[in-house]
C-alpha cells in the first residue's frame, strides 16, 4: 500500500515575517540611539530595504511572474538609491514610471494570455519571464504543449531541441520590450510566425530537413515584438 505523501512545507520567508523582523530591528535601533551607540537617522534611512524584502518574498511565494513582487523590489531599491546619495533623486521621477509602466504591461500580459490552470504548473508549459536581466531554460518532455516568454530591458534563451510536440503542433506566446531571445528548436520542425514585430523582427533561420510527405511538426509563434528582436535555429 502506498503511503501518502508527505507535503512540502510551506517557505517561512514571507512578507508578514518581513514586516514583523523590520518593526523588531527599528525598535532595536531606537533603543540604541538612546543609548547613544548608533546614529537610528543614518540606519533608518535605508527602511526601503524592508520593501525590497518583501518584494523578494512575495516573488519566492509566487514565483517570478508577481508583478506585485518585482514592483516591491523595483521600487524600493529606487528609494535606496535615492535615499543614499542625494544626486540620484533627479532621475527616481523617470525610473518610477517606468517601473510602474513594466508593473501594467506584465499584468496585461497575465490577463490577456489566460494561462489554463492544469497548464500554469506544468512541466510540459514553457513560462519564462525577464525584466532587466536574462534567463536560459532547456525544456525536454515528450509532450511540449507551447509557453509564454516574456523579456522586458532583458533577453533569454529557449532550446527545445530535446522536445516533441504534443499532437505535432502547439503554440509559443513571446511579448520582447527592448530586449531579444533565441529559441533553438530540433531540424525538421516548422516555424509558423504570427507575432508582430514593431520596430523590431523575428528571424527564422532554422534548418528544415528534407521535404517529404508527411506533416513536420509545427511550433506556432504568437505575440509582440517592440524595439527588439527573437531568433529561431535548429
Amino acid at each position: 500500500m502506498t503511503s501518502p505523501e508527505t507535503p512540502t512545507p510551506a517557505s517561512a520567508f514571507t512578507p508578514k515575517l518581513v514586516v514583523g523582523v523590520a518593526i523588531i530591528v527599528v525598535g532595536l535601533v531606537l533603543t540604541l540611539d538612546t543609548l547613544g551607540l548608533v546614529n537610528s537617522h543614518a540606519i533608518l534611512r535605508l527602511w526601503p530595504l524592508a520593501l525590497v524584502a518583501m518584494g523578494i518574498a512575495k516573488l519566492r511565494q509566487e514565483g517570478t511572474g508577481s508583478t506585485a513582487g518585482w514592483a516591491l523590489v523595483v521600487v524600493g531599491t529606487f528609494l535606496v538609491i535615492a535615499l543614499v546619495d542625494g544626486d540620484h533623486s533627479v532621475t527616481l521621477g523617470p525610473l518610477l514610471i517606468v517601473a510602474l509602466g513594466i508593473f501594467i504591461v506584465t499584468k496585461a500580459l497575465k490577463q490577456n494570455r489566460g494561462i489554463p490552470a492544469e497548464l500554469s504548473h506544468s512541466d510540459d508549459f514553457l513560462q519564462g519571464t525577464a525584466i532587466m536581466g536574462g534567463f536560459k531554460r532547456r525544456v525536454a518532455t515528450p509532450t511540449f504543449k507551447g509557453g509564454q516568454l516574456t523579456a522586458i530591458f532583458g533577453g533569454y534563451e529557449v532550446d527545445l531541441r530535446q522536445c516533441a510536440l504534443e499532437g505535432g503542433q502547439a503554440r509559443l506566446d513571446i511579448f520582447v520590450l527592448f530586449g531579444g531571445g533565441e529559441i533553438r528548436v530540433p531540424e525538421g520542425w516548422e516555424i509558423v510566425s504570427r507575432a508582430t514585430a514593431i520596430a523590431g523582427a523575428i528571424n527564422d533561420n532554422t534548418h528544415h530537413g528534407p521535404q517529404g510527405g508527411e506533416a513536420r511538426p509545427r511550433l506556432i509563434i504568437t505575440g509582440l515584438i517592440l524595439f527588439g528582436g527573437t531568433e529561431v535555429k535548429s
